[in-house]
């Protein structure tokens, strides 16, 4: 995911407020699924489960500012049951590294909010080469 920084995203200082880097994370996350062929709207309506995040890790290396190019990758670590483990690193279109995303998902039974395996078709998009 490529995205530039924009005016709503910096603070006072000029530099992104850290809390947006959320939005790179959530932009890469949801660009990943759908170059899957799976699309939200479609893990929900036709798979019947919920995508939560559970777990969410964010190490800052540099700061970014206002129209910087940034790139976000979302790169799949591992598959469990239930559980999806992510990197998210983000970089500056220089080539600097402005931080260290990690997240893990954990799919959802849409009736009851509890934790359910990872259904067929999408873990098998998942492990597809």
């Amino acid at each position: 995911m490529r995205e530039r920084v924009r005016w709503s995203d910096v603070d006072k200082m000029d530099i992104v407020y850290y809390g947006r880097y959320l939005r790179f994370i959530e932009a890469a996350e949801s660009e990943f699924f759908r170059a899957l062929g799976f699309p939200y709207g479609r893990v929900s309506d036709e798979l019947g489960v919920w995508i939560a995040r559970v777990k969410l890790e964010l190490t800052f290396k540099a700061p970014a500012r206002l129209d910087d190019e940034v790139l976000c990758r979302a790169e799949l670590l591992r598959i469990g049951g239930s559980s999806m483990t992510f990197a998210f690193p983000i970089d500056r279109a220089d080539g600097t590294r402005l931080a260290d995303g990690g997240l893990v998902l954990a799919t959802l039974d849409r009736r009851t909010l509890r934790a359910t395996r990872v259904p067929a078709p999408l873990r098998a998009a998942l492990e597809a080469p």
